[in-house]
């Protein structure tokens, strides 16, 4: 996550704009403004929205079971700026690491430091935009023990309870060595200018290499926690510690909770949720500045683990088919919308481990506990559907899985596939098929028992598999996609959903 690529500000002090505080001024007034109009506010952070109280089985039913229920996924969000696309940069300039919070109707985004201040904000009417960089610096200045340049990976937390203090969590360079530490910092105004807080570092293991990637955990009775990662690089890790009431001190001993397994480089840049009675531990995966770079997620009982991978990164340069590159970094932005997935992508590689990235947003939902965003394609295996009597599970080694259905080669031939939308809208739906009966044949494609188009399935030869695809609209949630014969006959390998 959170490595500075080539920043000009290490050359000379730490300047907060004039305009940045006047900046925050305004801000302030209409956040107070705000929660003296919220009947029973009383100052507080907004209610989060309803949680998944279930979880869900990730695979299709099995043959001739009921379909799945659906889960919550979220609320209709607001309507996105015209050109909003999850594949397409919400600033296409240097954000790197972005966290992003909602006070009084506006969202603020902040990010690692680039050559105009230490941390960056920008604020935008919605979570899909459109986002505008906002003048001066959100931090004061540095601590005394940090010196500029490798000030990443912000995470603003906003008033608890009856507080009216942002607090800030950010890493920054020790001036005493190479190795990195976590300061806090408060301020009165989402927009800063947050204040470091004196003394030592809140976080600083040097014989772990130090700590970057900080993260902040609220339980719902207000116990609140932070996750980091160590920064050695052989022993790179990601670990939980509990907070003061306050969240300005550490109230335990920190645990390890994940280190790195099958995955690329290391582990770092976690983001911790609770879903589906779970706890869901977002992680990246990889060197920041290469196309593996990742987004990963882990599953948990407790909040100290054990934590369960996932057997696939939930975001890949693969997963996007090549339009966002290296996505992580990932944090999740939960308002009275639903869910989004905040993140950043690799806009310019400029030498080395240089990089300008720019900051993406996403719908995100959750089945249980597994996330599901936009943007990516999401395979569902045709043999994983519900079968009626004249479709069968077909042995086909050029297949992916090494199997498809069909043949679908008479009336009545019928296959449903659940699936899952992160949130409503319209959605591509790509099948990938074999035909060899030497003419062409039709599928009809519904949704939910409503017939929707059709699939023209082309003579294809030999063993090659081709692919066809039609637009959709889908319910927030689960979705049956159900492929009856009109024509023909045809076997399906898998549906992708887009």
């Amino acid at each position: 996550m959170n490595r500075w690529a080539g920043d000009p500000r290490s050359r000379g002090p730490l300047t907060p704009l004039a305009a940045g505080a006047a900046l925050s001024a305004v801000i302030a007034l209409i956040v107070a403004l705000a929660d003296a109009c919220v009947p029973g506010s009383g100052g507080s952070a907004a209610k989060p929205p309803p949680r998944p109280s279930a979880r869900v089985s990730a695979r299709a039913s099995a043959p001739g079971s009921p379909a799945p229920q659906p889960s919550p996924a979220g609320t209709s969000g607001p309507v996105s700026p015209p050109g909003y696309s999850p594949v397409e940069p919400v600033l296409d300039q240097y954000f790197a690491d972005p966290a992003v919070i909602k006070a009084a109707g506006t969202y603020f985004a902040y990010g690692t430091n680039n050559a105009d201040a230490a941390m960056p904000v920008a604020t935008a009417p919605s979570p899909t935009g459109p986002w505008t960089r906002a003048p001066g610096d959100g931090l004061a200045r540095l601590p005394a023990w940090a010196t500029t340049g490798r000030t990443w990976a912000p995470e603003v937390v906003p008033p608890q309870g009856p507080s009216k203090t942002y607090v800030l969590y950010f890493s920054a360079r020790r001036k005493d060595g190479d190795a990195q530490c976590i300061g806090a910092a408060t301020a009165t105004s989402p927009a800063g200018p947050f204040v470091p807080l004196d003394g030592e570092p809140l976080v600083c293991p040097m014989d772990l290499g130090g700590a970057i990637d900080p993260a902040s955990y609220i339980e719902p009775d207000g116990t609140r926690y932070l996750l980091y990662k160590s920064d050695a690089r052989k022993t790179a890790a990601i670990y939980l510690v509990r907070l003061t009431p306050d969240g300005l001190g550490l109230y335990g001993e920190p645990k390890r909770i994940l280190a790195r397994g099958s995955e690329p480089a290391l582990v770092e840049a976690p983001d911790l949720v609770k879903r589906g009675g779970e706890y869901v531990l977002l992680y990246s995966a990889g060197w920041y500045f290469r196309p593996d770079y990742q987004t990963r997620y882990a599953v948990a009982p407790s909040i100290e683990g054990p934590y369960e991978k996932a057997g696939r990164p939930l975001q890949s340069t693969g997963g996007y088919g090549g339009k966002v590159e290296g996505p992580g970094s990932a944090d999740v932005l939960s308002d009275d919308t639903g869910d989004h997935l905040v993140f950043h992508g690799i806009l310019k590689h400029l030498g080395g481990a240089n990089v300008n990235r720019g900051m993406y947003v996403t719908p995100l939902g959750w089945d249980g506990a597994r996330p599901v965003i936009r943007g990516t394609a999401v395979r569902h295996e045709a043999e994983d559907g519900r079968l009626n009597g004249c479709v069968s599970v077909l042995a086909r080694p050029n297949a992916s899985g090494g199997k498809a259905a069909g043949p679908f080669d008479r009336d009545g031939c019928r296959l449903e596939v659940p699936v899952f939308a992160p949130a409503a809208g319209r959605y591509s739906v790509r099948a990938q098929y074999a035909n060899r009966s030497g003419q062409e044949s039709d599928l009809e494609l519904s949704v939910n028992g409503t017939a929707a188009t059709r699939l023209r399935l082309r003579v294809t030869k030999d063993a090659d598999w081709t692919s066809t695809s039609a637009e959709v609209e889908l319910a927030a949630g689960w979705n049956t996609l159900g492929l009856r014969r009109v024509n023909g006959q045809g076997q399906l390998d898998y549906l992708e959903l887009l």
